[in-house]
């Protein structure tokens, strides 16, 4: 009689264990929230901005790894402002001057961003938002001049994803 109390105890410390955890009040993995100018959108002006919103504050230094690329990945890379908003949720970047008319643009957010307590973007659901693993071929190995392996830990997972990219064309 006494095993079973032992083993009834122990179910009850488990479930009140596990019921403590699964009730935590740590916040969901961070995610894109949106992004703009809209994947695959066409005719978006040519003095755009392009802004990332996540579900939670950022950790200062992201915004390094946000490029804009004229064309595809291997474009160059366009010169841009980037800032984040109070909360550190909502990040605008914008170009240093205004980019060509009837161009291609591709958004290349990395991979190994991180919110503001170091946990890695969830970027599972970014291609239902309309974007593209990227990948160390898709970029020809380099990125910006420089190589793969010097990209650091915030332009890739560690499972070979370079990132999330997104393309818009200016009208």
């Amino acid at each position: 009689m006494s095993g079973k109390v032992q083993l009834f105890g122990f179910a009850t410390l488990t479930t009140v264990l596990l019921a403590a955890c699964s009730s935590s009040t740590a916040p969901d993995s961070v995610s894109l929230a949106s992004v703009t100018p809209t994947p695959a959108a066409t005719a978006v002006s040519t003095t755009t901005s392009v802004v990332a919103s996540f579900t939670q504050p950022m950790m200062a230094g992201m915004e390094q790894y946000m490029d804009l690329h004229q064309g595809g990945v291997n474009g160059p890379i366009m010169p841009m402002n980037c800032a984040w908003n109070g909360d550190r949720t909502t990040l605008t970047c914008t170009p240093n001057s205004p980019l060509a008319a009837g161009t291609q643009y591709t958004i290349h957010m990395g991979a190994g961003m991180t919110d503001a307590q170091g946990t890695m973007v969830n970027m599972a659901n970014w291609t239902s938002m309309g974007g593209q693993w990227c990948t160390s071929g898709m970029m020809g190995g380099t990125h910006g001049g420089m190589s793969v392996g010097m990209m650091g830990s915030g332009w890739t997972d560690g499972m070979g994803h370079y990132g999330m990219l997104f393309t818009f064309t200016t009208n």
